[in-house]
C-alpha cells in the first residue's frame, strides 16, 4: 500500500524532520528577544512575518501604531520577521533620540534602503554617515532663503498652467478634474522647472500626455509587497544581491527615463558655458561643487558630490516633487471642496493679501496665515510618512529606559499626528487646532521628519503649496462631485501613502458667481 512515507528513507524524513526541528528551535529563540527584555509586545507569527502584516494591512494598518499604544503603552517591540525592532511613542523620549542624543542614531535605517538601483541608493535619503552629511551639506545652500525667492517667478507660470488646464475642464467636462492628475502634474513641472530649468509643461492636455508624466507614473506602480522584498524580511542578506543587480522597487524602466533626462540636463550644461554660468538651481550647485568618485570615497572630504550621487539626488528630488507634494496639494484641495465655509475664509485672506500686494510671491504668500493653518491641519490628517526610524549605533539610556546597541527605534509619525491623547477629534480637519505653532510640539506633528535628518526640501515644498492654492484658489472655487469620498478619505500604503481612492473634483471660476 503506498504512503508518503515511501518517498524518502527513514533515515532522511528523520534529516528532513531535524531540520525544520532545528529552524523552528531557532525562530522561536529569535522571537524571545522582546520578551527576555520585559518589552510588551504582540506575538509574532510565521503567517504575520513577525508582525509585519498588521503593521500593512489596508484595514487597520493607519491605526496600528495607536492600536499598540492603547494595548501596550508607549513603548512597545515587534519584530520584522527574525528582526526586533522597538516603537517608541513618547514625544519626550524622540525629542532625545531626535535631538540630545543624535549621535547615537545617526541613521535613519539600515534595511531596505538599497532596493531603489544604483542611482538612487546613493540618495540622501538611502545614505548614512560622512556620505551623509557631505550630501546634506552639498544641497542645503539650494533651498536657503534667497534661492526660494528666486524660484517663486518659476512656481507662478506653473501654477498658470494649471489654471488654464482647469478652464479647459470646465468647457469640456463642466469642471471635473482628477485631483491627483492635476496636482501631481503641477508639482512635476514645479520641480523639474524650478530645480533643473527644465520646461516640460505635462499639464497641457489638450494633446497627448506627455512621456515625462507618464514615466513619472510608472516610478509609483510598484508595489512594497513584492517578492522581493518579502525575500529581504526573512533573509535581509538578500537585499546585498538586489543591490548587486541593479534592481529597483520602482517601476521597471522609469529610473532609466530619469536618468538618461538627467545626464542630458547634466551634458546641456556642460556644453553651454553660458547657460552653466546663469543657472541658480539645484542641478547648477551640485555640478558647481562636483567631485571625483575618489575623494567621495574619502572621509575627510566635507562638501561635494561625484556624478552618481548628482543623478541619484536629481532623481530622488524629481520622486518627491510628484508624488508627495503633488499628494499634499490634492489632500487640500479636497479638503477646500468638503468644507466650502473654510474654502471662502481661506479666500478671503487670499483675496485681501492680492489687493494689498497685487501679486503672489514669496512675501505675500508667507503672511498668509491661515492658509499655512489650512495645509498645515492637512499635512496632519493625511500625513505623507506612516512612519520613520532611526538605528541606535550605541547603547544609550533615555528616561530609565535603555534602548540596546544596533536596535532600531520606529517613530509612529502618522499615529501620533492621529492620537487622541495630542488631538480633540484627530480625524476631523479643523485648521484652528493650527494657530499657534509654538503650542504644537514638534514630536507629535513632524510631517516632514525630525532633527537634523528632517527633509530638506521641506520648506521649498511647503512654498510651492503655498503658493499653488493662493493662486488657484484665487480663481476659482472647488466643490465635490456627486461621487468625490466623503472625509476622512480612505489610504493606502504603496511605494507611498496615497488615498485608495482616486477622486475627482470640480472648479468653477469664482468671476462667473
Amino acid at each position: 500500500m503506498w504512503s508518503p512515507l515511501n518517498l524518502f528513507s527513514l533515515e532522511t524524513w528523520a534529516l528532513l524532520g531535524s531540520i525544520v526541528t532545528l529552524a523552528w528551535y531557532y525562530i522561536h529563540r529569535k522571537w524571545q528577544y522582546h520578551k527576555e527584555l520585559n518589552i510588551p509586545h504582540d506575538p509574532p507569527s510565521l503567517l504575520q512575518i513577525g508582525n509585519v502584516r498588521q503593521l500593512f494591512d489596508k484595514n487597520t494598518g493607519f491605526q496600528y501604531d495607536n492600536m499598540m499604544k492603547k494595548k501596550h503603552g508607549p513603548i512597545w517591540g515587534s519584530y520584522t520577521f527574525l528582526q526586533p525592532s522597538i516603537t517608541i511613542h513618547d514625544p519626550d523620549m524622540l525629542r532625545q533620540i531626535f535631538i540630545k542624543e543624535f549621535h547615537a542614531f545617526p541613521a535613519r535605517q539600515r534595511t531596505l534602503i538599497k532596493l531603489n538601483g544604483k542611482e538612487l541608493n546613493e540618495g540622501l535619503t538611502a545614505v548614512e554617515g560622512n556620505q551623509w552629511k557631505r550630501i546634506r551639506s552639498s544641497l542645503t545652500p539650494t533651498f536657503s532663503t534667497s534661492k526660494l525667492r528666486q524660484m517663486v517667478y518659476i512656481m507662478d507660470r506653473c501654477v498658470d498652467n494649471a489654471a488654464a488646464a482647469l478652464d479647459r475642464r470646465i468647457k469640456s467636462s463642466d469642471g471635473v478634474f482628477n485631483s491627483k492628475t492635476i496636482f501631481s502634474r503641477l508639482s512635476l513641472d514645479i520641480i523639474c522647472s524650478s530645480a533643473f530649468s527644465t520646461e516640460v509643461n505635462s499639464q497641457d492636455d489638450s494633446v497627448q500626455e506627455p512621456e515625462i508624466a507618464k514615466q513619472a507614473k510608472k516610478l509609483f506602480s510598484g508595489t512594497f509587497f513584492s517578492p522581493l522584498i518579502f525575500l529581504c524580511f526573512i533573509f535581509p542578506p538578500f537585499e546585498k544581491v538586489i543591490e548587486y543587480f541593479n534592481i529597483s522597487l520602482f517601476g521597471k524602466g522609469a529610473v532609466q527615463y530619469f536618468k538618461a533626462l538627467t545626464h542630458h540636463v547634466i551634458n546641456s550644461r556642460e556644453s553651454d558655458s553660458e547657460m552653466k554660468s546663469k543657472r541658480v538651481d539645484l542641478m547648477q550647485l551640485m555640478l558647481n561643487g562636483e567631485i571625483s568618485e575618489e575623494k567621495a570615497k574619502s572621509e575627510t572630504v566635507e562638501k561635494g558630490m561625484d556624478r552618481n550621487e548628482i543623478v541619484g539626488n536629481s532623481i530622488l528630488m524629481i520622486l518627491a516633487g510628484y508624488e508627495n507634494t503633488g499628494n499634499t496639494m490634492s489632500f487640500v484641495a479636497y479638503n477646500m471642496a468638503q468644507h466650502p465655509e473654510i474654502q471662502r475664509k481661506l479666500q478671503k485672506e487670499i483675496d485681501d493679501t492680492y489687493e494689498k500686494r497685487g501679486k503672489f510671491d514669496y512675501d505675500s504668500v508667507s503672511e498668509m496665515k491661515y492658509l499655512d493653518m489650512c495645509v498645515n491641519e492637512t499635512l496632519r490628517i493625511y500625513n505623507p510618512i506612516i512612519r520613520n526610524a532611526r538605528i541606535c549605533d550605541k547603547q544609550v539610556t533615555i528616561n530609565g529606559f535603555t534602548i540596546p546597541k544596533g536596535m532600531q527605534i520606529n517613530v509612529p509619525t502618522f499615529g501620533l499626528s492621529h492620537d487622541p491623547d495630542y488631538w480633540d477629534e484627530p480625524e476631523l480637519f479643523k485648521p484652528d487646532r493650527m494657530e499657534d505653532m509654538s503650542q504644537i510640539d514638534s514630536m507629535v506633528y513632524q510631517p516632514f521628519g525630525g532633527g537634523p535628518r528632517n527633509c530638506i526640501a521641506m520648506r521649498f515644498a511647503l512654498m510651492e503649496v503655498k503658493i499653488s492654492i493662493a493662486k488657484l484658489l484665487h480663481q476659482f472655487n472647488l466643490e465635490p462631485t456627486e461621487d468625490t469620498p466623503k472625509p476622512p478619505l480612505k489610504l493606502e500604503f504603496g511605494v507611498s501613502v496615497r488615498a485608495a481612492v482616486n477622486y475627482n473634483l470640480r472648479a468653477i471660476r469664482r468671476n462667473q458667481e
